[in-house]
């Protein structure tokens, strides 16, 4: 398949999942009703994660206008509580530790979402959606929305 056939085949298998660009805020809201997540400080380890988040943040927005704002950043972290809820995503991580948990980190200026795990990344990403703008104009941020349904499946 080229990459016509494969953006035509994107569009015709995903355009009816599309959701309208939300908050993270209301991401995080829509996934407490499916899981327990609760606000948590970060340990020593996992505050490296957060280092490295925020660093590719500020160097992915490096030269966008809300470059004065990004000493403000405000990122808070969330654990995914491990409980039959949750077993789906700590199984596809392979988490068998009790020392180990998935964190969900956004950042509400930004409108950023992230976590350790990709499978609940992805479907974070999906729920928060993308700007009608995007999908009117059909741009690469369109098509890489649409790209994240391919891989959702696959994963389930």
């Amino acid at each position: 398949m080229d990459h016509d056939e494969y953006k035509a085949y994107l569009k015709q298998q995903y355009s009816h999942e599309i959701r309208p660009l939300q908050s993270v805020n209301d991401v995080i809201s829509a996934f407490q009703k499916k899981l327990d997540i609760a606000e948590t400080e970060l340990s020593e380890s996992e505050a490296i994660f957060l280092k490295m988040t925020i660093l590719n943040y500020i160097n992915v927005h490096k030269n966008d206008p809300i470059k004065s704002n990004l000493d403000n950043l405000n990122f808070i972290s969330y654990e995914v509580v491990r409980n039959e809820k949750s077993d789906h995503y700590y199984n596809h991580m392979g988490i068998t530790s009790d020392n180990e948990r998935i964190l969900v980190i956004i950042e509400s200026q930004l409108n950023a979402i992230t976590s350790n795990c990709e499978e609940l990344k992805v479907d974070m990403i999906i729920e928060r959606g993308i700007d009608t703008s995007h999908v009117n104009q059909e741009t690469s941020e369109f098509f890489a929305y649409l790209m994240l349904f391919d891989s959702h499946n696959e994963n389930h």
